[in-house]
């Protein structure tokens, strides 16, 4: 049997990214980006598809009798009905933990760009080289921090919060976790309103969840210090946007650094865009996960879990004497 494989939207991943070749008899397509219109069309002979960020929900599933499997290019799995394919024998897999070490990367990095406000001061240079203000002998016009010695308190256990605790604690951070209303036991796993309370930087890293939505409200931000940062690389939608609007035009915090946001792609009308002028505000387009390295696992290991999952189907070879 020839297998129909369709990669529904191969701009997920970036042109240096070697896609691995397939171990069985198929045939291939793969489009840039495929509109929710158009996926049932798309999918229509397929018995594979192949997804990093396209939703597959049950009203496409229903018109797609042929699809046995979903091989999705992330970690999570809300883009899929996963009810819808589970009571219709469809299988789907995904990547956990592939970019562990580069959105943990991600955090550290925000973390010496908020305390160390290395883009402010360029941005300074360029406004002296254009006259736009005076040169002078010594700048102190954004505070400077060490980063080493300050406390960042983790919310989440995964993967990529264990990766975040191994660098912090290399840099000479202090390490503190949510403790999951009293459920993790240990020194380091303090209650939520302590580690909001005391902690210098604060890590969201957890899934988004009826029980993680806006669990970083108005009330959790005013617990904060206002020299202390957040930064949220999870998901849109755990850390209230208005809220954190407010804290920030409020000075309440010390500032924060956003990946993630409820509405994505980003607008030009995306509301956290009226922060970006503020030099204690980080906003980038969910690309923590993105770099050469964390993709070419994703989509190598994507590759792999459909090469496995037809292989497991196919009858056993027989072995002649």
């Amino acid at each position: 049997m020839s297998h129909h494989v369709v990669f529904l939207d191969n701009e997920g991943i970036a042109p240096s990214v070697k896609i691995p070749e397939l171990s069985f008899a198929h045939t291939w397509e793969s489009y840039g980006y495929t509109a929710n219109e158009d996926v049932v069309p798309r999918l229509q002979n397929a018995t594979v598809a192949l997804t990093c960020s396209v939703p597959l929900r049950a009203e496409h599933l229903r018109q797609l009798p042929k699809l046995k499997m979903i091989s999705l290019a992330l970690t999570g799995t809300d883009i899929v009905d996963m009810d819808y394919c589970q009571r219709h024998d469809i299988t789907v897999t995904n990547v956990p933990g592939y970019a562990s070490n580069t959105v943990a990367e991600h955090v550290v990095g925000a973390i010496y760009e908020l305390f160390r406000r290395t883009s402010g001061y360029s941005q300074l240079m360029q406004r002296v080289r254009r006259g736009d203000v005076a040169a002078k002998n010594i700048y102190f016009d954004y505070r400077v921090r060490d980063v080493a010695g300050k406390t960042l308190g983790i919310i989440g256990t995964g993967p990529i919060a264990q990766r975040l605790d191994q660098l912090a604690t290399q840099i000479g951070m202090h390490v503190l976790f949510d403790d999951r209303n009293g459920s993790l036991e240990g020194s380091r796993y303090i209650p939520r309103e302590t580690l909001l309370r005391t902690c210098d930087v604060i890590s969201v890293n957890v899934p988004l969840t009826r029980e993680t939505h806006n669990m970083i409200d108005a009330a959790e931000l005013h617990l904060m210090k206002t020299d202390a940062i957040i930064i949220n690389t999870a998901r849109g939608g755990i850390i209230n946007e208005a809220a954190l609007m407010d804290a920030m035009q409020r000075g309440t915090i010390g500032g924060a650094a956003i990946d993630v946001v409820v509405n994505e792609p980003i607008t030009a009308d995306e509301p956290l865009l009226a922060l970006t002028e503020m030099p204690n505000f980080i906003l980038t387009p969910h690309m923590a996960w993105s770099s050469e390295d964390a993709m070419q696992t994703l989509i190598s290991a994507s590759v792999n879990n459909i090469n496995a999952y037809i292989h497991a189907l196919l009858p056993a070879k027989t072995i002649e004497a």
